[in-house]
């Protein structure tokens, strides 16, 4: 059996229309779906009882990365998560302009990031990131690549 690709990343979030508005502001991404989701699947999938959330999928205009946010309706959950807590811990997007992302960031966020640069011995090519948080504090690295095709080390 063969991967195919990526499909998506999912962030569970408290606040749709302020997620919303992040993700697109930031990324350039806009709205594919927009539903409710619920029924004995959505149960299933989830392992959870009464299962219901409203799912907004984003997408890159050339549909290359597409981010799925729910928000519960119920049950009523919440969890954070430190960068060292082990299991999933940030997802990393690759942006064409770290500069420009990281003035829109602060621009209509209030949040300040500082790219650093990735040494040249991990990246050859290199990488410039940064670590930055979604409104509900999901961590996400945006990161640029430099002309040459990334090789890691």
């Amino acid at each position: 059996m063969a991967l195919l690709g990526h499909d998506h990343v999912n962030v569970v979030v408290t606040d749709m229309e302020r997620s919303i508005r992040f993700y697109a502001t930031l990324l350039g991404l806009g709205i594919v779906m927009d539903r409710p989701l619920e029924g004995e699947w959505f149960e299933r999938v989830t392992g959870l009882e009464d299962a219901r959330a409203r799912c907004v999928i984003l997408a890159a205009p050339d549909g290359s990365c597409r981010v799925e946010l729910l928000q519960f309706e119920s049950p009523e959950t919440a969890q954070a998560a430190l960068p060292s807590t082990p299991g999933l811990r940030h997802v990393a997007l690759r942006v064409a302009d770290l500069d420009h992302c990281l003035a829109v960031l602060a621009e209509r966020f209030g949040q300040t990031a500082t790219a650093v640069e990735v040494p040249k011995d991990i990246v050859r090519g290199g990488k410039r990131m940064c670590y930055v948080r979604d409104p509900d504090g999901a961590i996400i690295e945006l990161c640029q690549y430099g002309l040459e095709q990334p090789e890691f080390r």
